[in-house]
């Protein structure tokens, strides 16, 4: 094989996240039917950073800032979710999981919880924690990169 080892590194993770993701998505008629994919990574992100404000969704999901709103107004509508006016500026909205979507989002923790060791079954503990610390060194460092190449100071 003639690719880069870097490269494979990244066509592992596309190929190991695209196994979680097809997955889940068949997990998750048995959680709730009507859920939507995007619904569910905007209630998961948001039972996992309470208090998360619509910009900084729009952030993670890399989603259209329009389709953003349209999701977020559907899983209030469905009582999964809150939408307040941040405490320092009224101009912001924080997301909140209402009750409902606790419960929900319990469920969906647990199904990803499942999946995510079930295809890890092969991957000793203390090797998973090593592969978390080394993934997480290279996102940071993949940023700190990406700010210096956007011209902005590395270590902002």
């Amino acid at each position: 094989m003639n690719s880069s080892l870097s490269i494979d590194v990244f066509e592992t993770l596309h190929d190991l996240l695209h196994l979680f993701r097809a997955r889940m998505r068949k997990s998750m008629e048995s959680v709730h039917p009507e859920l939507t994919f995007n619904e569910v990574r905007v209630l998961v992100h948001t039972g996992r950073q309470p208090g998360i404000t619509q910009k900084d969704m729009v952030e993670h999901s890399h989603a259209d800032k329009a389709q953003m709103a349209r999701t977020l107004a559907l899983l209030q509508e469905k009582g999964w979710l809150l939408r307040t006016a941040s405490a320092t500026d009224k101009r912001v909205r924080c997301l909140h999981l209402s009750a409902q979507g606790q419960a929900l989002y319990a469920r969906l923790r647990s199904t990803r919880e499942a999946l995510a060791a079930e295809l890890l079954q092969d991957c000793p503990a203390e090797l998973q924690a090593r592969l978390l610390e080394l993934l997480q060194q290279a996102r940071d460092s993949a940023r700190r990169n990406g700010r210096a190449h956007d011209g902005e100071p590395a270590d902002a």
